[in-house]
């Protein structure tokens, strides 16, 4: 009996212990909205290291990380950190450490991670081998709409990122889909830096003030239109009317000699060029 409780004692630590391995590298403050990159060098020489964590968020499984020099002996050293205005990193689900090596991911029965699709909003999904970012979207109406997304993306090239922009109708009542995706050229994506998604309300679900406000807008639009195109023309000054005497003249004396006339329309538009050349260079 001893002998089977000190062994379920042991699995249990070994099973906290890599639990505990998965998280060393990405911290998740108590409130939720802030996470950690952190490493170790137990080196007596400086070393570069770069870590990535797998984290289940509040809007699905997502990729964090980053790479920076750590210093000889460190312990704990903070790579980079990122933040939130509310709740949004739950658990880390793995981790890799170039310093390190590569961790086993979490067991399952300790963080389970949520495999349903998200049922609204958006997301900017980073492939487990930071190599495709997809963009996805759910369709929050009752039929079907036409959805938009940008996605901006932090890669592993310093001073580098990268969008991913699309457009395309969308299915309602089936969570987030994958509305395109994206192949990395360079080095691999790391984390969402900025993104907006958004799908235009069904014209059948639109509300008698929403059409009202949107044919204002349409009429409005068309009304300054029309008063551009009815906008008289203004009367040329006296310089330009006797600029457009001489063309007319000169043209009558070139009259049919088409090298005269290419000569001619040559040399307008070289006057024009170098004119509208002087006025940018003012």
């Amino acid at each position: 009996m001893k002998s089977r409780l000190l062994c379920a004692a042991l699995a249990a630590t070994a099973l906290v212990c890599q639990f505990t391995s998965a998280q060393a590298n990405c911290v998740i403050s108590p409130d939720h909205k802030s996470i950690g990159v952190v490493t170790d060098n137990g080196a007596s020489d400086e070393k570069t290291c770069s870590v990535s964590c797998k984290v289940d968020t509040k809007v699905g499984v997502l990729q964090v990380g980053c790479g920076g020099t750590t210093p000889p002996l460190a312990k704990g050293h903070s790579l980079c950190g990122f933040d939130k205005p509310e709740a949004f990193y739950n658990k880390v689900v793995s981790s890799e450490d170039s310093c390190k090596g590569g961790e086993a991911e979490a067991p399952t029965a300790v963080a389970p991670v949520a495999a349903a699709v998200p049922k609204e909003g958006f997301s900017c999904r980073i492939s487990p081998d930071g190599k495709t970012v997809d963009a996805m979207i759910a369709n929050p109406y009752k039929g079907e709409t036409s959805c938009q997304m940008d996605c901006h993306m932090s890669t592993t090239n310093a001073g580098t990122s990268m969008s991913v922009s699309c457009a395309g109708p969308v299915t309602p009542g089936v969570g987030q889909v994958v509305l395109c995706s994206h192949a990395v050229d360079k080095g691999r994506a790391v984390k969402m830096i900025s993104g907006h998604g958004d799908c235009t309300r069904p014209l059948a679900e639109r509300t008698d003030a929403e059409k009202a406000q949107e044919k204002k807008a349409a009429d409005d639009e068309e009304a300054e239109v029309d008063k551009l195109m009815n906008r008289p023309m203004p009367e040329p000054s006296a310089a330009q009317k006797a600029a457009n005497k001489a063309d007319e003249e000169e043209l009558e004396k070139i009259g049919n000699d088409s090298v005269k006339l290419r000569e001619y329309m040559d040399k307008k538009m070289n006057d024009a060029m170098q004119k509208a050349m002087k006025q940018m260079n003012q």
